[in-house]
């Protein structure tokens, strides 16, 4: 069993990875730390909450994060995920409160506690972990893994940005975090859109449908958070449950290891993670930093999460 923290902006897809995270026995969930990205900290951090709250979760710690970008101010996403960030689902005010330890103080302790047995799902903007770094490298170094959802890495048809032409949103949200993070020690997997967006790794609208026929309360709230984007793309790209899919089972996708950058200064480009795919001028072993998913099982993915999901 994995410990692992789950760094999050829910964020419709963020919503259905903690749906899936909690449903998944190879995953000891010890916290969830709010970022802003998505939506803001305070409705990252409340809809984190009502979540747990809804899945009759007590005993994990929900810590607030960064309120912004390190250099830049926030541009949410909320003409996608929708002005609370559920899209057209309505959940109860929370009885849970968050934890009185900032997310940076929280991952430390976990750190700790957990003797560096930890691994760390950022399905966020990096801004949490970039802060982390910042203040002790040396501490959130001994991390066994970080997954990340995030990058576009054009190793695949499929590589190519949402945000802007050549950037992920969670990269863009924070390009300069994103860059501590890539540049840092940490061993890095990238669940990046190369794979998110594979048109044979989406949840159908028929498969959607499929899904409703359960009729429970679980299928219910994923119909009202997702319903609009469903009819409205005709399916939709499930991002952040890949990443927890992965750190459940590492065989469910291929990888490749490259030395990545990060754009930071760029107008037209910030945000772009580039790839080093030179033949004849590699970089060295120890200049390769991140682990990118270049293809995953769609229809054992699937199956693990429409299994899990719907279950009440």
């Amino acid at each position: 069993m994995k410990n692992i923290i789950i760094d999050t902006d829910p964020g419709i897809d963020d919503s259905l990875a903690l749906l899936l995270a909690f449903r998944s026995p190879e995953l000891k969930i010890e916290a969830i730390t709010t970022v802003s990205g998505n939506v803001s900290q305070e409705k990252a951090n409340l809809n984190a909450l009502k979540l747990l709250e809804f899945m009759g979760v007590k005993n994990v710690p929900v810590a607030r994060g960064a309120e912004k970008p390190l250099l830049r101010e926030p541009m949410y996403a909320e003409e996608f995920h929708g002005v609370s960030g559920l899209g057209d689902a309505t959940l109860p005010e929370p009885k849970l409160k968050s934890d009185k330890r900032s997310a940076v103080q929280l991952l430390f302790d976990k750190i700790e506690e957990l003797d560096g047995k930890l691994t760390l799902v950022a399905i966020g903007p990096l801004t949490n972990i970039a802060s982390a770094l910042l203040l002790n490298a040396k501490k959130v170094e001994k991390i066994d893994e970080l997954v990340i959802m995030g990058g576009a890495f054009q190793l695949t048809p499929y590589g190519y940005g949402n945000a802007t032409p050549v950037a992920e949103f969670n990269i863009w949200h924070d390009p300069l975090a994103a860059k501590i993070v890539f540049d840092s020690r940490l061993r890095i997997k990238a669940v990046g859109l190369d794979v998110t967006t594979d048109p044979k790794n989406r949840l159908t609208k028929r498969a959607f449908n499929n899904l409703l026929k359960a009729n429970n309360a679980r299928t219910r709230l994923i119909s009202s958070l997702c319903q609009r984007l469903v009819e409205k793309f005709d399916g939709m790209s499930l991002h952040d449950p890949r990443a927890i899919a992965v750190a459940v089972d590492e065989n469910l996708a291929e990888t490749s290891k490259f030395r990545v950058e990060v754009e930071t200064q760029s107008e037209l480009t910030i945000g772009q993670t580039i790839v080093d795919k030179r033949k004849y001028s590699k970089p060295s072993e120890e200049n390769i930093n991140v682990e990118i998913c270049t293809s995953i099982d769609g229809e054992k993915f699937l199956k693990m999460f429409m299994e899990r999901i719907i279950v009440e």
